[in-house]
């Protein structure tokens, strides 16, 4: 019988840790020293579907990952054995065949890991923080044990922090005799990394934790990528049902580079300065009524360098008659990726402030994947990894 492939399974402290991240740079790093072909990946329990071509739904990192990786992935649909969409978790504890429904979603989780089992690794990447699926019976713990996995565990940079998430999160895959094999510190300020790195060493994290058998590994500290995971243009007009693009930006780079800070534009005409407020890749926010404000900006922005532009521009209380022609027409000659909304000032705020902190790698974003891969080349402990995985 041939030897199983070991699977390392990603899980992170919330949502938005950086798992799908992780999974690329893991990949990246693991193909320098693995042939593509026999690395395999799958997201067991997911719960953001895209619809492919084909007709079948999968979750969205799959695509990404085959997308960015180049791995041998022909079927993805497989790839993603279990779907939590929308009305799934209802209908699961409003109905009376609790035990049956998961049976299923882990004879497909069973299927997937089959069809992967001639790999010699296997990335598995969770969703969530450590408990979620366990409304389905499918927490990122017991997925985990299902698959016979050891954890790779993300946590944000931190020192105090850091260490009383770890405490809660270890606590729970403790109790489930959950396998980990270490920890990944992300989005490190870059000012600090160095002293994190001094003080929460692997010595120190099994002190802290000694329960742990064979012993935590430490397998790098990530510092912040500036942007990466900052949403673009393109990204942010999804978010609003209701709006209604205006042509400028004279080329889908302007759409999809990724954007700094919110910068809402309450100043009256006279006050207001451009060169005072705004920065490169800001977002300017202000009212569609709002022309010689509205030409003050684009005449600055049109000023400046390729590098020095802003992110784009967000015209709120837009209407039928506004944004006018004339305001319409001022966008369309500049190189300002810009649209129009109906909300209101307060509710596009939060609207951004929401895309701001909920932003996933898309399949546009090749800049960042190549910062991804530069990350983990430089702070991925790459020989340690394939050491505590066996290989």
């Amino acid at each position: 019988m041939s030897k199983k492939p070991p699977v390392v399974f990603i899980a992170g402290e919330r949502q938005h840790a950086g798992k799908t991240v992780a999974s690329l740079g893991v990949i990246s790093a693991l193909c320098k020293k693995i042939d593509p072909k026999d690395i395999g990946y799958f997201k067991p329990v997911g719960q953001e579907m895209i619809t492919l071509p084909n007709g079948q739904k999968i979750d969205k990192d799959v695509r990404i990952v085959k997308e960015f990786t180049g791995l041998d992935m022909p079927d993805m649909g497989i790839l993603s054995p279990v779907r939590v969409i929308s009305g799934v978790t209802r209908e699961y504890i409003s109905g009376n065949n609790q035990a049956e429904i998961t049976a299923r979603f882990e004879k497909n989780i069973h299927e997937t890991m089959a069809a992967l089992a001639h790999k010699k690794i296997i990335i598995a990447e969770g969703t969530g923080h450590p408990g979620v699926g366990s409304v389905v019976g499918l927490s990122n713990a017991r997925v985990a044990n299902m698959l016979d996995a050891k954890i790779l565990y993300l946590v944000g940079g931190g020192i105090g922090r850091t260490i009383d998430e770890l405490e809660v999160d270890f606590s729970y895959f403790s109790h489930h005799k959950s396998k980990v094999a270490g920890v990944l510190f992300n989005k490190v300020l870059p000012k600090k990394l160095d002293q994190m790195k001094e003080i929460i060493t692997e010595g120190a994290l099994n002190r802290i934790f000694p329960e742990w058998d064979p012993k935590l590994r430490v397998f790098g500290h990530m510092p912040i990528v500036k942007y990466l995971n900052n949403p673009s243009m393109q990204l942010i007009s999804k978010s609003f049902r209701n709006h209604r693009a205006i042509k400028g930006g004279k080329s889908a780079g302007a759409w999809h580079r990724a954007c700094r800070k919110v910068k809402i534009i309450s100043l009256d005409f006279e006050n207001f300065s451009p060169e005072r407020a705004l920065r490169p890749r800001d977002i300017a926010v202000l009212g569609a009524a709002s022309h010689r404000r509205l030409k003050k900006v684009i005449d600055w922005n049109n000023a400046q360098p390729a590098n020095g532009k802003l992110g784009g521009l967000i015209l709120t209380c837009a209407s039928d008659k506004m944004p006018d022609a004339a305001a319409e027409a001022l966008v369309a000659d500049s190189s300002l990726p810009t649209i129009a909304v109906m909300q209101d000032t307060a509710e596009t705020d939060a609207m951004l402030y929401k895309c701001f902190n909920d932003t996933k790698i898309q399949l546009y974003d090749k800049l960042k994947h190549e910062k991804i891969v530069t990350l983990f080349e430089e702070h991925f402990e790459t020989e340690k990894f394939l050491e505590a995985f066996g290989l």
